[in-house]
């Protein structure tokens, strides 16, 4: 753990022994870049807080109250979450709260529905890569479960991310054009598509929709592209079509991985997607 997270850390585990306060909390893990060991000068504090039962305003408050903190806000129940922001000495910490059995819905979700959405996956990169401070017993007993990532989700995965939707058809006639507003924008579509596939292929969990990140996610990584980041940032950087090219070269380094790592997924139908070209036309049809 780096210097900037022990000192997040530290304020992370004060909190968590006022939550502990409650026996309603029955986790509270250290999350984000704090829980990774990774933290720098621009993070902010992260706390994952899992309640037996709904925890009502005022258990909320005490617990804010009891760690030393600020509110800053208290905000209503919300696609399965209740967050606070908070604030001790200026510096912003913010909670992710949930009921206990909204965890174990997202594992079934996961693990046997093979759901690709990106708020339960979250929630399982978080417990991966959390450091529980309360109920280290119950995060244990989750881990195991979520370590067995299906072969099911990982075809789910490629089958979603493989499309690479944007490429295949106007990609070169949008840098022809320098029309680059459109053209940055379907590179940052692929560019998560080629993340997202390579997340079913290693079998890890979404860590967030914008892949905030990056370096560090890929690192995580045992079948990537080569020089896969560097590769992803110059593409921005690169004359127009330059950069189309790159990117179709990391998205066939993208399909030869799959073919040696999964070889009973078919490619095919996606190879033939991504070779498609719209017209190109410098005569009428039929003159000559």
């Amino acid at each position: 753990m780096n210097e900037a997270s022990q000192w997040r850390f530290a304020l992370a585990q004060q909190l968590a022994k006022a939550y502990a306060a409650n026996p309603k909390a029955q986790v509270v893990m250290a999350a984000g870049s704090t829980g990774r060991g990774s933290a720098d000068r621009y993070s902010d504090l992260e706390i994952d807080i899992y309640w037996s039962a709904p925890p009502t305003d005022a258990e909320r408050r005490a617990a804010v109250a009891g760690g030393g903190g600020v509110l800053l806000s208290l905000f209503d129940y919300e696609e399965d979450e209740w967050a606070e922001e908070i604030s001790i000495g200026g510096f912003h910490i913010g909670t992710s709260t949930f009921l206990v059995e909204t965890m174990e819905a997202y594992l079934t979700e996961v693990l046997h529905e093979y759901s690709t959405a990106p708020l339960p996956q979250m929630r399982l990169y978080s417990l991966q890569h959390a450091i529980p401070l309360v109920g280290a017993g119950l995060v244990e007993r989750w881990r195991s479960r979520a370590a067995a990532y299906p072969t099911a989700l990982a075809h789910a995965m490629l089958r979603e991310h493989l499309v690479f939707e944007g490429f295949g058809y106007a990609e070169e006639m949008l840098a022809a054009r320098d029309d680059m507003l459109a053209l940055a924008d379907i590179f940052c579509r692929v560019e998560r598509q080629v993340l997202g596939a390579l997340l079913g292929l290693n079998r890890l969990y979404l860590p967030n929709p914008t892949y905030k990140g990056m370096d560090e996610l890929i690192s995580e990584m045992r079948f990537s592209p080569p020089n896969l980041s560097a590769r992803l940032k110059h593409a921005f950087r690169l004359p127009p079509l330059e950069g189309v090219q790159l990117l179709h070269s990391v998205i066939a380094d993208i399909f030869a991985l799959v073919e040696a790592h999964m070889p009973e997924f078919d490619t095919r139908p996606y190879r033939e997607k991504v070779r498609q070209r719209r017209g190109v036309w410098d005569h009428a049809p039929g003159s000559y």
